[in-house]
């Protein structure tokens, strides 16, 4: 039997990492509120841990405030539309816009809630699985590629692992413990 090629191992890689999705995806739905209840928890404590938490609420009381006059002003603006045009207000299309102005507020934000959101979930007893699942998947290349290695790449990867302190996921475990294949 001969050795899997880079690329039949990045096969197996995705074919695994799409069940591993799967596994994620049903612990989310044993636990339908999870995901919701995790991203608002996450949203709230970065925005707290950055010091915005307070901004934040102005500018959604601002938002509020200007949707009610935007739907003033549409509602008006349509009407000398409608009557320029001469035809029924009701036949007009809606037209609508997308401010990207505070994208790096947004993206500091969205990175700290996925820090937030994986504290979390480390607190939640489903949470923890889908961490872990998680972590199996970022390391699936690697435990591909372990389960089809020689004995000595097997061994350096040990004792590199226990130079780093670091502990083999589950999938790495058992890939670390298959007899590797001759060669042709």
């Amino acid at each position: 039997m001969s050795q899997l090629t880079v690329t039949e191992k990045e096969h197996w890689k995705e074919r695994i990492s799409r069940r591993i999705d799967k596994a994620i995806e049903a612990v989310y739905a044993e636990q339908p509120s999870l995901r919701s209840r995790i991203a608002e928890a996450a949203q709230s404590d970065a925005l707290k841990s950055l010091g915005l938490l307070e901004l934040q609420r102005q500018l959604e009381k601002l938002a509020e405030a200007e949707k009610c006059t935007a739907k003033q002003k549409e509602s008006a603006q349509k009407q000398m539309l409608a009557i320029v045009k001469g035809i029924n207000v009701d036949e007009l299309p809606s037209y609508s816009y997308y401010s990207s102005a505070f994208q790096e507020v947004t993206a500091a934000v969205n990175r700290r809630q996925a820090i937030h959101e994986e504290e979390l979930l480390a607190r939640d007893p489903h949470g923890k699985r889908i961490l872990k699942l998680r972590l199996e998947k970022d390391e699936l290349l690697d435990t591909v590629w372990l389960a089809t290695s020689s004995k000595q790449i097997k061994e350096l990867w040990q004792s590199v692992a226990q130079l780093l302190k670091e502990e083999p996921t589950e999938l790495q475990t058992q890939a670390l413990r298959i007899e590797p294949v001759e060669s042709d």
